[in-house]
């Protein structure tokens, strides 16, 4: 800030500095738009974590998925599969896949098998899905035909 000083008779200009009540007030100016600023950035990161998460889960469950039609196309058989993806780093992920031609769960008896995989992140790692896990649960059908079976010979 410029000050203006009369001295003996000449105009004079000198700085000063500001006082503690103004540095105070910028402060409490400033913090009071850092802080929710810094709010809504861990946040953000916080369900870009979650996204990212749920994105993981959501390849997997395709992954498991993919293999499996090409399995049973050629093995037809009813079957729940349970595992985990020790191998990739991810031992707290897990999935379970339910393979049935039953009419109960969507399929025809010899002619079409309901494939169903819930692949889920187990945060307390007791092997079981727990209600508030985060969990992606894809599901497909594949028809028996005379094309696969002669695939396997």
């Amino acid at each position: 800030m410029k000050h203006w000083k009369i001295n003996q008779g000449k105009l004079s200009n000198y700085v000063v500095g500001f006082s503690l009540l103004e540095m105070v007030m910028a402060a409490a100016l400033v913090t009071g738009t850092v802080v929710p600023a810094l709010a809504v950035i861990r946040d953000s990161m916080a369900k870009s974590r979650d996204l990212h998460r749920q994105k993981l889960l959501a390849n997997y469950a395709v992954r498991i998925l993919e293999d499996q039609a090409a399995f049973v196309a050629t093995n037809w058989a009813n079957a729940t599969v349970t595992g985990d993806f020790t191998t990739d780093g991810h031992a707290n992920i897990r999935y379970t896949l339910t393979k049935s031609d039953d009419p109960a769960d969507g399929g025809l008896v010899g002619q079409l098998m309901n494939l169903e995989v819930t692949v889920y992140d187990d945060a307390d790692g007791n092997d079981t899905l727990d209600a508030g896990e985060i969990q992606e649960t894809y599901r497909t059908k594949v028809a028996k035909l005379n094309t696969y079976e002669n695939e396997e010979q």
